[in-house]
């Protein structure tokens, strides 16, 4: 029973048991039964209720005094607010006033720095075109006022643009003029003088029907070495002496670039000289090999006319002709021996084969040797260029031109020269063959002649 009551008891206490202070205040008693425990427990609790009020009390009294303090502090703040409500407004206009003013100089900053840039860029992509034009040779002074503007580093002023603008607007102007103006002329071996020169637009110039071609590097005007045909350079002069009138003229729309490439062009001669002695050996060959063509090729024609009026005129040969030679030889034989005028006849166009086939085979030879000849200057050319390498490598061009040179202009001259050669040989081959085809025509003629004469006799 005593158990029960302890564990009766120990909740009670636990959730009722008092602070120190409660206890200091409370009598001490003996609690002794359930009863006593039950009454001290009420008493707890009443007491407890109580004190729980007047904290509450205290709470509220606190509560309310904050929520004065509270309006207070908020009636100050609106007033000092309505105090201080013009210089907030005055502060705010100043700000949005003083970040318009930012935004509007930080793009005026921005311009006038887009704007050195691209004067200063463009400035300079002009003086390089300006110095390729042929217009400086008329206005040399240009240049160097267009360098003093691309070389600024400060703002460019209203008078600098302007300056610029006014370069521009003359070299479009110029660019579509045809002006007649004293300059100093460099000639081909190097001399120079004052000479009347008529300039194209920025395209070609002229002095005194001589081509011109303009060097940016130093500001010349320059002879071409090597002048175009002599039309066009009679062209130049009749445009130069008709001004103000139409007439026709030669225009290089590179700016002297093509002109300026003739310089660099060889001629026939020059292209035979870099074929080298193969060269040489093919053009001789190539020269006796057609003078030979044509040489027979006359004397065919001229035999194939001789023959032509023997033909019209069998019963009279003359022995000038090989068609009056077989017949003169048939005469010879007796008419009723008809296997000895055979072989007579035989033997009279065989003796004139050589006559009309000599020649034909040199010829032949002559178009199968040329080929040969360019091939064996291709492969000297080859020889020379891998030398050229072998010694100095492959980093300039020019050291392998001139072996590539000969290797390419033999083996076009072989083919040249073989071409025409080829030609020939079947055109004379073919009228020789002709010939002594139509003097075996006429042998047979005459043998059938002989037969059907013997066949009346018996």
């Amino acid at each position: 029973m005593s158990a029960l009551r302890v564990l009766l008891l120990l909740p009670l206490l636990l959730v009722s048991l008092p602070s120190h202070a409660q206890e200091q205040s409370l009598p001490k008693q003996q609690i002794t039964d359930l009863d006593q425990l039950l009454e001290a427990v009420r008493q707890e609790q009443r007491a407890q209720r109580q004190r729980n009020k007047q904290r509450e009390q205290q709470f509220l009294r606190d509560k309310n005094q904050q929520q004065a303090m509270l309006e207070k502090a908020r009636r100050d703040f609106e007033r000092r607010q309505r105090e201080n409500q013009p210089l907030v407004t005055k502060t705010e206009a100043n700000a949005a006033q003083i970040a318009r003013l930012e935004k509007e100089l930080e793009t005026v900053v921005q311009d006038m720095g887009d704007l050195s840039t691209g004067f200063r860029e463009f400035a300079g992509d002009f003086a390089a075109v300006l110095q390729e034009s042929m217009i400086n040779a008329q206005f040399p002074e240009r240049g160097e006022q267009l360098g003093e503007l691309a070389a600024t580093r400060s703002q460019p002023s209203i008078e600098e643009i302007e300056t610029l603008w006014l370069l521009l607007q003359e070299e479009m102007t110029e660019a579509g003029k045809v002006a007649l103006f004293p300059a100093s002329v460099v000639t081909a071996d190097g001399s120079s003088s004052e000479r009347e020169v008529l300039r194209i637009g920025m395209f070609s110039a002229f002095a005194g029907g001589d081509f011109l071609r303009y060097v940016p590097e130093t500001g010349e005007l320059l002879v071409l070495s090597r002048q175009p045909a002599s039309h066009l350079r009679s062209d130049a002069r009749n445009f130069a002496a008709q001004p103000g009138q139409l007439a026709p003229v030669t225009v290089d729309p590179t700016r002297g670039s093509l002109l300026g490439m003739l310089s660099y062009t060889p001629s026939l001669q020059e292209r035979i000289e870099q074929g080298g002695t193969i060269a040489l050996i093919i053009i001789g060959l190539g020269i006796f090999g057609l003078a030979m063509a044509v040489w027979r090729g006359v004397y065919l024609a001229l035999v194939y006319l001789r023959i032509s009026g023997q033909q019209r005129n069998v019963t009279s040969p003359q022995a000038s002709n090989p068609l009056g030679r077989v017949l003169l030889a048939a005469k010879e034989v007796p008419a009723d021996d008809e296997e000895l005028l055979q072989l007579k006849l035989d033997e009279a166009v065989l003796a004139e084969m050589p006559a009309l086939e000599r020649g034909n085979g040199v010829i032949k030879l002559l178009a199968a040797t040329s080929p040969l000849l360019g091939l064996l200057g291709t492969v000297t050319g080859m020889i020379l260029t891998f030398q050229a390498i072998s010694l100095f490598g492959t980093g300039d061009p020019k050291l392998m031109a001139g072996g590539i040179s000969q290797a390419l202009v033999t083996t076009v001259l072989g083919l040249v020269v073989a071409i025409p050669l080829l030609f020939s040989h079947s055109v004379i081959a073919y009228m020789s063959r002709a010939m002594i085809q139509r003097l075996d025509e006429q042998c047979a003629g005459v043998l059938a002649r002989t037969a059907e004469q013997q066949g009346r006799v018996q």
